[in-house]
């Protein structure tokens, strides 16, 4: 299995921020994270190249702790596709969908920090 590693930009610094409030905030995060991990997954399957089908079904989100979540892809040729290979052109549908939902994540941890729960 490939395995590619994304990081927030300031992210660490957000996580200290709720960290540090009630835990009905903390909650909300929480699914805030495993939402737009789980809008990660149904973009990069939109964006994945299909040939058999297979890469589409082995993309998966998944909880892995507080704040945290996963979206892998399992094929073993997903990073030859998403970072392409010296005979290859990449075919990027991970990053793609990642970068696509940024702004999501943000905008509504910052809202649920700024305002808390509505």
């Amino acid at each position: 299995m490939s395995r590619m590693t994304i990081q927030f930009d300031g992210a660490d610094d957000l996580i200290k921020r709720f960290n540090s409030q009630p835990e009905k905030i903390r909650r909300e995060a929480d699914n805030i994270v495993m939402n737009t991990a789980l809008r990660v997954e149904t973009r990069a399957k939109t964006m994945a190249p299909v040939d058999t089908g297979y890469l589409k079904q082995h993309i998966a989100a998944q909880k892995t702790g507080d704040m945290s979540a996963d979206i892998d892809s399992s094929a073993s040729y997903s990073i030859f596709l998403e970072m392409g290979t010296r005979r290859m052109s990449p075919h990027p549908f991970m990053n793609p969908a990642m970068k696509q939902e940024e702004l999501f994540f943000y905008q509504k941890l910052q809202n649920l920090l700024k305002g808390g729960l509505r």
